[in-house]
């Protein structure tokens, strides 16, 4: 694998899409899937799928077994993290673009994590470390803040000046989703340290 980013990226692509009706992933936006759109962003990435998927760059891990959620394909993909953090993403956030998880990833903290009205789990960059030794121990991402000794919450006023109209936050559950865009809660970014 050859990088030229400092960190890794995950693509989660295996959740059931239950309430789009079909997989999200291969669902086109602007006559690309909103997994390509993804691909397009990142030059290596480790994608999660429980399901074989053509992807034309990086790694494709197949995650067995019953669905879990989340947790249970951030394990998978971690076998494959070769960097020292790791920008973990779904494949339902068509708009993120690879500024944003630029700027996600450059705060030195255990954990960077956008907040809206709530943390973002899956637009955070995560130490390496910190999932290895606490990934059994949680049920959901957003957990993995009470193992952090460094929190570091990007608030939606500091997102603007890499994303003007914060469309990298947009995230897909419904077709809906695509035609009304809730209007964001300002929040400022806060930092903890324990």
């Amino acid at each position: 694998m050859s990088y030229n980013y400092s960190y890794d990226v995950m693509i989660l692509a295996g959740g059931l899409s239950k309430r789009f009706g079909i997989d999200k992933c291969c669902f086109e936006v602007n006559s690309k899937t909103m997994l390509s759109r993804l691909l397009e962003q990142f030059d290596n990435p480790i994608v999660v799928s429980r399901s074989s998927r053509r992807i034309k760059k990086g790694i494709l891990v197949l995650e067995n077994g019953e669905y879990e959620g989340p947790v249970k394909g951030v394990k998978e993909g971690l076998k494959y993290v070769r960097r020292d953090r790791v920008f973990i993403t779904g494949c339902d956030f068509p708009f993120l673009t690879r500024s944003f998880a630029d700027y996600v990833c450059s705060k030195p903290y255990d954990i960077a994590i956008p907040f809206d009205d709530r943390p973002q789990p899956l637009l955070a960059c995560y130490s390496t470390g910190l999932l290895n030794e606490n990934i059994d121990k949680i049920n959901g991402l957003v957990e993995l803040i009470e193992f952090s000794s460094t929190v570091y919450f990007i608030g939606t006023e500091e997102l603007l000046k890499i994303d003007p109209l914060l469309y990298s936050l947009i995230n897909i559950n419904s077709i809906i989703d695509l035609i009304y865009r809730p209007i964001r809660i300002k929040t400022r970014s806060n930092l903890i340290i324990r």
